[in-house]
């Protein structure tokens, strides 16, 4: 009997460790020397993953085994069934693997009677285990290696079986095998539950400091025993968070931290959160604060006039210089008037004359693609 040993994390301030497992066996069929298996990945909001467990038990069969003497005399044959299982995948720096060499025979072969697959020049073996529940297992705790398994999609290993027969004796054969296995997969994570950090972390906070910049803040209960940094997180959607920055937990003063952030996003609402990471890869997240900031590369024009009696002139609001691309269209969305011009902040610009109705002016950057676009109403 094979005996999957669980894991239980360690967990910081004596909360209960946990474990989530996912036990499956699949048969590959004759033949089938590749297969893929998935396991889900562990989602970051349900807690923290202190490490990585796989177990993988293997039945190995032989379905089928031949050999047969194509030589004119009698011949003494031994048979070496030679196969080597691996699994490689996520967090596996080296295969997962299992060999054997395994001897049948000796066998005594008559000489070639030119009937394939049978007679006293043939012997063949069919549905023979030979590997009887071999179980290898790896156990991963590398916080870098561990990242990688955080997410709502899979990981997918690959399993793998290579299998030969050899005749050790003198003399010509033809030979052929049919392998198969019963593969036991046992993937746990060692779980820690998620916590906010109302702990370490005071005073979160978050202001506008220009329009295209925001202020982060907060202060910290710092525990000089313990070895962590703070990780700044930014969202546009409130859900899925990246890393704009970090900060080591001596980096400031009667730690007091802030964090200067530049809109690079486009305009909008920008959604903000600290994690705080301990060594061991333990994390805990402040709440989540929201702001509204401008992209400060962000293409702004104002028409002059508008409205207006035909005539029709741009000024950047910003500044803002280079080669665009002017396109107009009307109430129809045909394009009425469209020129490539080079433009250079302060002033304004006058491009053209229109028709009485209602349009629409765009402004594409020729290098950065940035664009605004306008409504422009001719009287």
């Amino acid at each position: 009997m094979t005996v999957f040993h669980q894991g239980y994390s360690q967990c910081p301030n004596g909360q209960t460790g946990g474990q989530t497992v996912y036990d499956t066996t699949i048969a590959t069929p004759t033949g089938i020397t590749s297969m893929q298996l998935k396991f889900p990945k562990f989602d970051p909001h349900s807690g923290l993953v202190t490490c990585i467990r796989l177990c993988v038990t293997i039945t190995g069969v032989v379905d089928t085994m031949s050999l047969e003497n194509t030589s004119s005399s009698a011949q003494t044959a031994d048979v070496f069934y030679i196969r080597n299982d691996d699994i490689t995948g996520p967090g596996l720096l080296s295969p997962i693997s299992n060999s054997i060499n395994y001897h049948y025979g000796q066998y005594s072969l008559g000489p070639n009677d030119f009937v394939m697959g049978s007679g006293s020049d043939f012997i063949s073996i069919s549905k023979d285990t030979i590997l009887n529940g071999v179980s290898k297992c790896v156990t991963i705790s590398d916080t870098a290696i561990i990242s990688q398994f955080y997410g709502t999609d899979s990981v997918t290993y690959n399993y793998n079986i290579t299998a030969l027969v050899s005749p050790s004796s003198s003399g010509n054969y033809n030979f052929a095998v049919g392998t198969s296995a019963f593969a036991n997969f046992k993937f746990q994570y060692c779980t820690c539950p998620s916590s906010t950090l109302p702990i370490n972390i005071r005073s979160f906070n978050i202001k506008k400091i220009n329009n295209d910049k925001a202020e982060i803040t907060w202060s910290g209960f710092d525990n000089p025993n313990a070895t962590y940094h703070y990780e700044i997180e930014m969202s546009r959607n409130g859900r899925n968070f990246t890393s704009v920055g970090n900060q080591s937990k001596e980096e400031f003063e009667s730690s007091a931290y802030k964090f200067l952030y530049t809109a690079q996003e486009g305009g909008g609402t920008y959604y903000f959160r600290v994690k705080q990471v301990y060594s061991n890869g333990y994390v805990r997240f402040t709440d989540i604060k929201s702001i509204e900031l401008e992209n400060s590369d962000k293409l702004k024009i104002n028409i002059f006039p508008n409205p207006s009696n035909g005539v029709v002139g741009i000024k950047f609001a910003n500044n803002y210089s280079g080669k665009f691309l002017i396109k107009i269209s009307n109430a129809q969305g045909q394009t009425v008037f469209s020129k490539e011009e080079e433009i250079y902040g302060g002033g304004i610009r006058y491009i053209t004359t229109l028709q009485k109705g209602m349009y629409w002016l765009k402004l594409i950057d020729v290098t950065s693609h940035l664009s605004c676009v306008n409504q422009l109403l001719i009287k």
